[in-house]
Order: C-alpha cells, then sequence, then structure tokens
C-alpha cells in the first residue's frame, strides 16, 4: 500500500538515528505504527517548523502566554484528502475518523474526545516536576541545528540563562527526583488494581500520551541512567511495562 501521510518530525543525535528526543511526535508515531498506516517522515530541525507551516500555507493552531503564534510539531499531511493537521490530539481524531477500518484510538468512540482531552490536560499537571531534569537533557541530544534555538526559547520556562543551568546537579538532583517520583505515585493511583492501562486492558490514546513521556524520559536521559533505572521500579515496574506493550508500535519509518 502506498503512502498518502506525510508524518514532520523532529531529529535529534541519538545513536541508531534517525531517532526523534520530542515526546509530542512520539505520541503520533506510536499512533500511526498502531493503526498501521503507511507514512513517511520528514525531518524538521526547530528553526525550520515555522518556515514549514509558512510553505503549507497554514497557521498556528497553538499560542504562546504572550498571544503569539506557537508553530509546533506533530504535524502530518495526508494527500488522500489533502488534510494537513497539527497538534496532538486533533490528529488522532482525524485519524480514528478517517480510517475507521484501523485500530481505534478513542476506543470509548468519538464521543470520549473530550474525556482523553480531559486526560491529558490532567496528566500534564503531573509532570512539572520533570521537566527540569528532561529539558536539559533533550537539548544535549538534538542536532546542532535546533540546540541553539532549543536553548534560547526552553530555558525560559525556568527564569534561566540557560537550559544546563536550570539542571539540577548535586543533593538538589536527587531531593527533586524524589518529587518527580511522588508524581508518578500520584498517577499510578489514578489506576484500578490490576488494571494494565488507563481504559482496563484496552490500549488507547490515553496509554499513548504517558506512554510517549515516559519514553521521552528513557530517551533523553539514557536506559543506563540512574534515573530512569530508578523511575522503571517504580510502581511495580508499571511504567517500564507501558514501554514494552508500546514496543511494537517503535518503529521508526523513514
Amino acid at each position: 500500500m502506498s503512502s498518502t501521510i506525510t508524518f514532520y518530525d523532529i531529529p535529534g543525535s541519538l545513536p541508531g538515528g534517525p531517532y526523534s528526543p520530542s515526546p509530542n511526535t512520539w505520541k503520533i508515531r506510536y499512533a500511526l505504527n498502531f493503526k498501521g498506516l503507511q507514512y513517511t517522515t520528514v525531518w524538521v530541525e526547530y528553526p525550520d517548523i515555522k518556515p514549514l507551516y509558512e510553505k503549507l500555507g497554514i497557521s498556528a493552531v497553538l499560542t504562546r502566554a504572550d498571544g503569539s503564534p506557537y508553530y509546533t510539531l506533530p504535524l502530518i499531511r495526508d494527500a488522500s484528502t489533502d488534510a494537513i493537521i497539527s497538534d496532538s490530539l486533533p490528529i488522532v481524531e482525524y485519524l480514528d475518523k478517517t480510517y475507521p477500518d484501523t485500530p481505534q484510538l478513542f476506543p470509548l468512540g468519538p464521543d470520549s474526545y473530550t474525556l482523553h482531552a480531559a486526560f491529558s490536560d490532567a496528566f500534564m499537571a503531573k509532570l512539572g516536576n520533570l521537566w527540569q531534569f528532561t529539558m536539559p537533557a533533550m537539548h544535549r541530544v538534538l542536532n546542532p541545528a535546533s540546540q541553539t534555538y532549543f536553548d534560547t526559547t526552553k530555558s525560559v520556562m525556568f527564569g534561566t540563562p540557560t537550559l544546563n543551568a536550570a539542571d539540577p546537579k548535586g543533593a538538589k538532583r536527587a531531593e527533586e527526583w524524589n518529587k518527580v517520583k511522588a508524581d508518578f505515585e500520584g498517577l499510578a493511583k489514578w489506576y484500578r488494581e490490576g488494571q494494565k492501562f488507563v481504559i482496563g486492558n484496552k490500549l488507547s490514546w490515553a496509554d499513548i500520551v504517558v506512554g510517549g513521556f515516559v519514553l521521552w524520559t528513557r530517551t533523553v536521559l539514557g536506559a543506563e541512567s540512574s534515573e530512569w533505572k530508578a523511575m522503571s521500579a517504580w510502581n511495580g515496574g508499571r511504567w517500564a511495562q507501558l514501554l514494552k506493550d508500546l514496543e511494537p508500535y517503535e518503529v521508526v519509518k523513514v
């Protein structure tokens, strides 16, 4: 089957590449692979995202705190329908609707969109303590073409001159990582005992949202890092098991 979908992703300098260090684009790669859809990947460095939008003739759907347009990935273009969609949740809604004969990411039906949106927001609110570890680490594994842009635009999140300055060090690192652990312990309480996925034992978009950020943590900090080794054991190994369950969809198609 020929590919009609172009998936725009952010490249990194990780071994065995091409391999993205972005959690948000990984969510859509997981989704495309889960649905068994054919696609091609176009790699886009951070400074080239805005020119890409301009080339495609589309506007940013997100805005920054100051009201300015926020040009971001993921983004897909489907030649079979002439659709161009950005932002994760609208992309997934489009894929489920346009390709109904593929596994559905909203298995409870399209009316569960709001529930998935609410889950995503609640989950993201749990990650505030994680950023100080993963954002500097992500900066280190980006290609040089993206590093300066990423450092300049993301360090403002922490009020530091650089992302490296935001990275916890020494005794503070262990103290701050314990806060991340507490956040994930709170997240684990959302699941009933014996419940594998957010919707019982059926994989859904909510699990891919969680998996995208867990994969991000392992990817940018490193599978041999003390932080990932600790996280992989938290909550009875729930987060490491989630990545194992998603592993069949961790395929980078170029």
